[in-house]
């Protein structure tokens, strides 16, 4: 797995083991509904299969609600940590993440859950 790239590990509570670095970040509107935002994107590998990538969107309507209800805007490494917060998430509730390539999403339903175990506030 030599590609110039620093893999990281993460092992989720399915017990699957993942590999994975962050690769681009890039603004988008999604059509599904979900407007404006940033897909973080992710090469994952899962127990030395073949690397694939996981994309975590970021919509701009779930940073303009915190920053209403905390009176300052999250900063980029705020909006990273919540991106690499979902991913782990999905890392420890799905065993197929190859599915989920486009649904995971950080919006007003889950900013605050994923970014309280960081102390960000």
């Amino acid at each position: 797995m030599r590609t110039g790239h620093r893999y990281k590990s993460y092992t989720g509570e399915t017990g699957v083991s993942y590999q994975y670095y962050f690769d681009a970040l890039r603004p988008v509107v999604r059509p599904e509904g979900q407007g404006a935002g940033a897909d973080y994107t992710f090469v994952v590998t899962a127990d030395q299969h073949p690397p694939f990538t996981l994309r975590v969107f970021i919509a701009v309507r779930a940073l303009e609600e915190w920053a209403h209800r905390h009176g300052r805007e999250l900063g980029p490494n705020e909006q990273y940590a919540a991106a690499k917060m979902r991913l782990f998430r999905a890392f420890d509730e799905r065993e197929q993440l190859l599915e989920a390539r486009l649904d995971l999403v950080v919006d007003e339903r889950n900013i605050e859950e994923l970014l309280a175990p960081l102390g960000v506030d």
